[in-house]
């Protein structure tokens, strides 16, 4: 397996696994497939260069994506959209984007990382816990106007 760093080029690779993640878990990211299937190249291309964009790759397919970014605190990155595909878990692949962002993360200078995880979704709690990361006691709901909560987390770099 490895991991590999996209740029605005690499807009299909993004598009392909973002679009597969939110059809196989829909209520673990604030959009939908349906608002974003049809957005044009250019978005596509904005989309990656907005964040760093992270892709898992195991004997030639993406098998897991995930995102570092600006978290809205100081000092603080946001660890956001990780997945991996059903095929490909239990092998390390979360644990592996995970570290790769955290490793971002601190070669940039932050000094804590940030992510939101959907209420019940114990299986991304407990690997994310496996890093360090802990429930900072912050809730929000998934999308505006939605019952469904999420809950921060946090670990110090």
């Amino acid at each position: 397996m490895s991991i590999r760093r996209l740029h605005g080029d690499d807009w299909q690779v993004f598009r392909d696994v973002r679009l597969a993640s939110l059809k196989d878990a829909p209520y673990a990211f604030g959009s939908t497939w349906e608002h974003e299937t049809d957005r044009p190249e250019a978005d596509w291309r904005r989309v990656v260069e907005s964040r760093e964009r992270f892709v898992a790759e195991l004997e030639g397919r993406v098998v897991g994506t995930a995102s570092g970014g600006e978290s809205g605190y100081s000092r603080a990155a946001s660890l956001t959209s990780l997945w991996v595909d059903p095929s490909a878990r239990g092998e390390g692949v979360g644990d592996s984007l995970i570290i790769a962002v955290i490793a971002w993360a601190k070669d940039t200078g932050y000094q804590q990382l940030m992510l939101w995880v959907t209420e019940g979704n114990t299986n991304a709690e407990e690997l994310y816990k496996r890093h360090g990361f802990r429930r900072t006691g912050a809730i929000q709901p998934v999308r505006a106007g939605e019952d469904r909560l999420e809950f921060e987390m946090s670990v110090r770099l």
